[in-house]
């Protein structure tokens, strides 16, 4: 059954009908629009300017130059860049230099096969890669591609290859060749850089005559291949034509005429088309789906015109596309074409004619640059104003979720901070930071970018006395059970705790944890707890045994490291100083010292002499006169005798005492 559609196809593409032939003159190509559903790709190696060379000073280095050149008013262009390693080269010795500018600020977006690739950025590309091997730095920009190969030459000392790829869509890139065997990279227009990169476009060049009618009938697509000199001979070109819809069926009746125009020498290869297909082929072309050899093209004419009135006499309407291509190995026509509407075009809104384009644009740019940033304790934003001034309805201010959280406005930047309790900030399983930023525009539009970073991986250390792990400590008491908890702050959700070692001055480390086991028996891991706040935690205990020749050092370090198992390996450490307790020591605050007492008993007692010997001299200045008479040393012998009789008289008994009463 296909082998009948493909001959039917053939007898279709050799009559030339004239049904309803269309007058040239009401012909006129206009530049194709977004709103008619049609889309020309074509993927070449041909690029405006480029040169290759033996590379680089350091012979295991290559450098590799890329200039995009992008025409004006082609608004924030994306490009998507794969690179990959030559079959059977490896490039893991080798060092992968690119240095990218463009005229223009533009995205790039880097994937590789996790090689480690270095690149240098101007401030106009605005550069994003999946590998975490890839080290980015920004350069100013450069007034032309001249300046910017005369800086790498400097810099390297010569380069692997330069291209001036012009405005691609994607590039497929491969290192690890050998470019070429000249001293020097002198660029050459018109250039064949198929040895090592390859390049998907969409043409910018397409034109189109508007259907007569809402109900066009027949559409003609055109494509004129134009190669060089350097592409004479014999060369294959694939070709395919795809009838899309993005919300429906597509239309798989629909009624086409197919003119590929090229050198005769030139074979085409002619893959998916639609159904109902007239093809008008010069030069040699197969088609796929036949086992049969090649057929035999046509004569067609050398200008616009003619092939317009080629395409016209077929009994098309309106020539829905128009394009010509300078070099292409592949070309994809994508016709947007959908059942529920079989005979009426596609309506895909031109980029700017939508009321929601400028806000579409908005999300997109800060999707792609990602000025937000999750620092320890804040969220940056910075947006650099230069990255904006291709927009048509520019940023006038920035807040996040909260109104009050206002951006600052400098001449250069808007810039933001603010704490991770502040701006209605959500911290999710204590790492992931949530929140919105909100932009305000000239035309007084407001746009809501939610975003989401990460907190810095952290890994943090505590020490417990007791297994309840409430109060943390410093102090590790030698010969006693001490209990400690290791606490990662990641995204990551296999982690394993790797190595915890106890490190006192000028004596080897002491292993505690090693390859997640236990060092020795004084160690043993523990069960750690759920944890709500999303923090991964590791417990175990461990008894430091010192000997009393090891009691001379008062502190030591606990370091721990913990891996983490993902597709780039690494690593987390931390350390936790601790002040050594011994066990027959005293604690500072039991009591005072022999000396201290010593001091205070002396000068105790040196004050209690120095307050005697004022109180007797204040008594013996103050006591009474009387008693103050001098007594004579020998008393008349009378006296003496009178008064020892009455003495003695008076130290009589009682008895005698109240009988003389």
């Amino acid at each position: 059954m296909e082998r009948v559609r493909c001959l039917a196809l053939l007898l279709v593409s050799s009559l030339a009908t004239s049904a309803s032939p269309v007058n040239v003159q009401d012909c006129n190509l206009q530049p194709l629009g977004q709103e008619q559903g049609v889309k020309v790709l074509y993927s070449t190696s041909r690029v405006p300017s480029g040169c290759v060379s033996r590379g680089a000073r350091e012979g295991d280095r290559e450098v590799h130059v890329l200039y995009l050149q992008y025409r004006d008013g082609s608004g924030m262009p994306r490009l998507h860049m794969n690179v990959s390693s030559a079959e059977g080269n490896s490039t893991q010795q080798r060092k992968v230099v690119f240095v990218v500018s463009s005229n223009s600020f533009s995205f790039l977006t880097i994937h590789s096969e996790d090689l480690p690739l270095t690149f240098y950025n101007t401030e106009k590309v605005i550069l994003t890669t999946n590998n975490g091997e890839t080290n980015k730095t920004t350069l100013p920009s450069f007034d032309s591609d001249e300046e910017l190969l005369a800086w790498v030459k400097f810099k390297y000392g010569g380069v692997s290859s330069f291209t001036n790829v012009g405005s691609p869509q994607q590039i497929h890139f491969q290192v690890g060749k050998e470019m070429g065997t000249s001293e020097d990279c002198i660029p050459e227009p018109d250039f064949d850089a198929g040895q090592y990169l390859e390049m998907d476009v969409v043409s910018s060049e397409s034109e189109s005559c508007p259907p007569p009618s809402q109900h066009p009938g027949k559409e003609a697509h055109i494509v004129w291949l134009q190669q060089g000199h350097q592409d004479s001979g014999t060369q294959t070109v694939e070709v395919n034509m795809n009838v899309t819809c993005e919300k429906g069926d597509p239309f798989k009746e629909l009624s086409v005429v197919l003119v590929l125009k090229s050198q005769n020498s030139l074979l085409w290869n002619i893959g998916s088309t639609p159904n109902s297909v007239q093809l008008m082929v010069s030069g040699k072309y197969r088609l796929k789906r036949m086992s049969s050899g090649e057929f035999g093209g046509r004569s067609l004419p050398d200008s616009k015109e003619g092939l317009v009135r080629e395409a016209h006499i077929t009994g098309t309407d309106f020539i829905a596309s128009y394009t010509e291509i300078p070099s292409a190995n592949r070309i994809t026509l994508e016709v947007v074409r959908c059942a529920e509407q079989p005979t009426e075009m596609a309506t895909t809104p031109q980029a700017g004619s939508h009321p929601h384009s400028a806000s579409h644009n908005i999300k997109d740019l800060l999707n792609l640059m990602k000025p937000w940033k999750c620092l320890e304790n804040t969220i940056e934003v910075v947006l650099t104003k230069q990255h904006l001034s291709f927009l048509n309805d520019p940023i006038t201010a920035m807040t996040l979720q909260d109104p009050h959280c206002i951006a600052q406005d400098n001449m250069t930047h808007f810039f933001l901070r603010s704490f991770l309790e502040d701006c209605f900030t959500e911290v999710e399983r204590g790492i992931h930071v949530k929140n919105e930023l909100v932009v305000k525009l000239a035309s007084l539009q407001q746009v809501t970018v939610p975003f989401q970073c990460d907190l810095p991986e952290k890994l943090s250390i505590q020490l417990y006395p007791t297994p309840e792990f409430r109060l943390p400590s410093t102090t590790l008491e030698i010969n006693k059970v001490a209990y400690v908890e290791v606490s990662v702050r990641t995204a990551e959700s296999s982690l394993q705790l790797q190595e915890c070692s106890l490190k006192t001055p000028g004596k080897m480390s002491i292993p505690l944890i090693h390859n997640g086991t236990s060092a020795s028996s004084s160690v043993k891991i523990l069960d750690a707890p759920y944890n709500p706040s999303g923090m991964m935690i590791h417990h175990f205990r461990f008894i430091y045994e010192a000997e009393d020749a090891e009691w001379s050092s008062s502190s030591a370090t606990l370091v721990c490291r913990v891996s983490l198992n993902r597709r780039d390996p690494s690593s987390l450490e931390s350390s936790l100083e601790v002040k050594l307790k011994h066990p027959n020591s005293l604690p500072q605050n039991q009591g005072l010292g022999l000396g201290t007492v010593g001091g205070i008993t002396l000068g105790a007692f040196l004050i209690g002499v120095l307050l005697t010997a004022a109180l007797w001299y204040i008594y013996s200045h103050t006591r009474p006169l009387a008693k103050m008479q001098p007594v004579s040393a020998n008393p008349p012998a009378s006296e003496s005798s009178s008064t020892n009789h009455s003495i003695g008289s008076t130290q009589s008994t009682p008895c005698s005492t109240s009988s003389m009463a």
